[in-house]
């Protein structure tokens, strides 16, 4: 019989991975390794309250359960540190974008994450994120760098200005989809 799957081992596991020479690339073959099998780290997930539970952080990683409600848009934003994202519920889309040379942003490009799969996000990416499914989306979220101490932008989704990320900016450019 499998053993459980356990957060904690995870998490102590990612932030040995995140202290490697070729950090970037040891988180994201342990997530890989990890998200093969979604239903087993779904059995294992504690059910968290909050959508966003930051499980550690220090100066090298930050490691957070984030959970995406259906239908709901997080704002075009960016970590400004490299990011891995494994997904093991739910389905979300990514959408890139870069500057269009006017003082906007501009899609660039689309993606779709859906349980089992990692996602491998470079410093300078700016992305948002939807939840597609009719379920929320739930994954493993890791920045390697202290993100809560990392000055970052979000960005209007109507005029592309880069706005300071504050909780108020947050919830002042978050939407969410009506049909």
């Amino acid at each position: 019989m499998a053993e459980a799957f356990e957060i904690g081992k995870l998490v102590d596991a990612l932030r040995a991975a995140a202290a490697e020479e070729g950090a970037a690339q040891a988180v994201q073959a342990l997530l890989t390794h990890t998200m093969a099998d979604p239903d087993w780290v779904a059995a294992g997930i504690p059910g968290y309250a909050e959508n966003d539970v930051i499980l550690h952080e220090d100066e090298t990683v930050s490691i957070w359960h984030c959970r995406f409600t259906p239908g709901k848009t997080v704002p075009a934003h960016d970590h400004r540190v490299s990011a891995v994202i494994g997904v093991y519920a739910g389905r979300e889309r990514n959408d890139f974008f870069e500057s269009d040379g006017k003082g906007g942003l501009r899609r660039s490009s689309q993606t779709e994450v859906t349980p089992g799969d990692v996602l491998a996000i470079g410093p300078s990416a700016i992305h948002s994120v939807t939840c597609i499914s009719e379920e929320p989306c739930c994954g493993i979220h890791v920045y390697l760098g202290n993100l809560t101490e990392t000055e970052r932008s979000l960005f209007d989704p109507d005029t592309g200005e880069a706005l300071a990320f504050t909780m108020e900016n947050y919830e002042m450019l978050q939407r969410t989809d009506q049909g």
